[in-house]
Formats: C-alpha cells, sequence, structure tokens
C-alpha cells in the first residue's frame, strides 16, 4: 500500500519469507516476473513499505498476509468506521463494482479499532511512469475501474475527498508492453483509504451535499494544511460538490498522462476542468471514456503512454474545516 507517502516518508522492512507465502487473491505477479528481483518480483512481496504510521503488516495463521491499520483512536476516525463498514464489510462488498478493498475484520484495544484488510502486489501510482511497463490500454483499464469505484460509493452519499491515485491499489501491474500482448487477465483496482471520506444521509437534498475548504481528518493536520493540489473551488471558501472533487483528484493525478489517442485525451481532460459544473460526475466519466476505450481495438492501445510536462498546481496550504 502506497498511500500517503508524501506525509510519512519511505521506509523498506523485509516481512516474510517468500517460501511460506500462501495467495489471497489479492496479490499476483506476471510469469516473466517470477524469479526476478526488484519491483513487481515475487521476491520483492516479501517486503513492506512502511511509510503510513498507522499501517503494519502481518501474517496470520494460515499464512495470509494482511494489513493492519489504525481506524479510530478515541473519538476521532469514528466516521470512517463506519463508513468502511457500509463499503467494505458489508454484502455490498460483493458487488463487482464496488472496488472498496474489503474489510476482513475489526478489533480494538483500549481506545484503538483497527481493520485487517488483504495485502494487495501494486498501487496505481505506479502504474505510468514509474517501473511497470504498462501500456495505455493497462493504464485506461485501472482508470476505468477507479471511476466505476468512485460512481459506486457517490451512488450511496459518500465522498472519498482523497481520490489520488495513491489511493488505488492492483492486484499486479499488467505490463502488456513486457510481452508485446494484450493482456488477457487484468488486475483489480481497490479503493483505500477513507479517512477523510464523508457520508451524506439519503435524505439530503443533491445540492446540499458540500464542503467547504480542504478536507481534513485523520492523519491529516488541518493545521498544516491539505497537502495535494485541488480545484478553484476548494480554495474559494465557497461550499462546493466532494463529488466532483474526487473526479478532479482522480484526474489530476494522471495529468501528465497522455494517451496519444485524441478522444481519449479530451475525455481525460474533462476531469480536470476548473468548472465544476462543466466537471463531468464520476458516472458520466465512467459512460463517455469507456465508449470512447471500448470503441477501439485492444491492439491499438497496446502502445507506450507519453508522459506530458505540465507545471503542477500548487498544494493547498490554507487550513479549513471540512
Amino acid at each position: 500500500m502506497c498511500q500517503n507517502a508524501r506525509r510519512f516518508g519511505n521506509r523498506w522492512t523485509k516481512c516474510f519469507e517468500i517460501t511460506d507465502w500462501n495467495t489471497t487473491g489479492f496479490a499476483y505477479v506476471i510469469p516473466s516476473r517470477m524469479l526476478d528481483s526488484g519491483p513487481g518480483t515475487a521476491k520483492k512481496l516479501t517486503w513492506f513499505q512502511y511509510i503510513n504510521p498507522v499501517l503494519r503488516m502481518a501474517r496470520t495463521k494460515d499464512g495470509h498476509d494482511v494489513a493492519i491499520r489504525v481506524i479510530t483512536v478515541n473519538k476521532d476516525g469514528h466516521e470512517q468506521l463506519n463508513i468502511l463498514r457500509k463499503v467494505a464489510a458489508s454484502p455490498s462488498s460483493l458487488l463487482s463494482n464496488n472496488h472498496t478493498l474489503p474489510m476482513l475484520r475489526v478489533f480494538e484495544y483500549e481506545d484503538i479499532t483497527f481493520g485487517i484488510f488483504p495485502r494487495t502486489a501494486g498501487c496505481m501510482e505506479e502504474a505510468f511512469d514509474s517501473w511497470p511497463k504498462n501500456s495505455v490500454g493497462d493504464v485506461l483499464n485501472m482508470i476505468l475501474q477507479a471511476l466505476e469505484g468512485l460512481a459506486f460509493i457517490h451512488d450511496l452519499g459518500i465522498a472519498h475527498r482523497d481520490a489520488d491515485k495513491s489511493n488505488f491499489l492492483v492486484q499486479w501491474h499488467p505490463e502488456s508492453l513486457r510481452t508485446m500482448t494484450v493482456a488477457i487477465s487484468r488486475p483489480r483496482v481497490y479503493l483505500i483509504d477513507f479517512e477523510v471520506a464523508v457520508e451524506f444521509p439519503s435524505e439530503l437534498p443533491i445540492e446540499a451535499r458540500v464542503s467547504i475548504g480542504p478536507p481534513s481528518g485523520g492523519t491529516i493536520n488541518i493545521a498544516d494544511g491539505w497537502g495535494r493540489a485541488v480545484p478553484p473551488e476548494v480554495d474559494s471558501g465557497m461550499p462546493y460538490s466532494p463529488f466532483k472533487l474526487d473526479v478532479w483528484q482522480l484526474g489530476y493525478s494522471f495529468i501528465t498522462f497522455r494517451s496519444t489517442v485524441p478522444a481519449i485525451d479530451e475525455v481525460l481532460a474533462e476531469l480536470v476542468l476548473d468548472d465544476p459544473v462543466a466537471r463531468p460526475n464520476a458516472s458520466e466519466a465512467l459512460t463517455k471514456l469507456g465508449k470512447v476505450v471500448n470503441g477501439i481495438p485492444p491492439e491499438a492501445l497496446l502502445i507506450e503512454p507519453v508522459k506530458f510536462d505540465i507545471e503542477p498546481k500548487q498544494y493547498s496550504t490554507e487550513p479549513h474545516n471540512a
């Protein structure tokens, strides 16, 4: 899991021996990397990057690797816990369009509540401009799944508010460019880290489901400000739709990605429109992008993505109450 690296730094620690490995169905390795060393290999799965002080790895008695994460401390974090119980630990977690990483168990120790989640193999933050040799088609499939996951929680009145690509995990990276063949199997994408998420009552009108200012909560100290780039409406001081914020956040995290297919890049550009009214919601973006991608032969997307150099937006530093 690679979320929150910007706040907590970077530290790798060996966790387990690969000889003890039992698959949980959430972490895989492509055949050409099975015996290699380095990123994306079976050997790498025995290591874990500790970049968040509230997250640690463990192995169950039957040999399954899990992540243990602090969810609540004293009175803080209970909205996150309620949301996770609704989307990650209920019958809704069986739905194919629900991309929330399942919460296997919850346990308490004194005033701390811990959640146990399955270990995954990779992060969507690495999908582009990193070590995996993912094709345009590989990356677009992940983006479509991420939009589907956002559309699902939005339909339940839940806004994530930190929908950066670093908060989406993957079972593996297909790396179609490594073999120059269209991958038959596709990794499932999982949404994590609901610490600043908000849920609105179902009876509340859509136009009343708003936030003001950058999100805060959990390990995000509002005194330090919000550490990500934001669309104009967030720093306006006026109420805005947190659902449209989710779309912008996902789109902006891929702001340097170019498929080199004009019709596709045009849809991706709409995700980061400054005007939230013109910006599509997650369902609209999913439908529009899916229609374009599905109308193109998979072999035509077996191409290397292009990195587009762009001046990044400044991070929001103004503290606000969410």
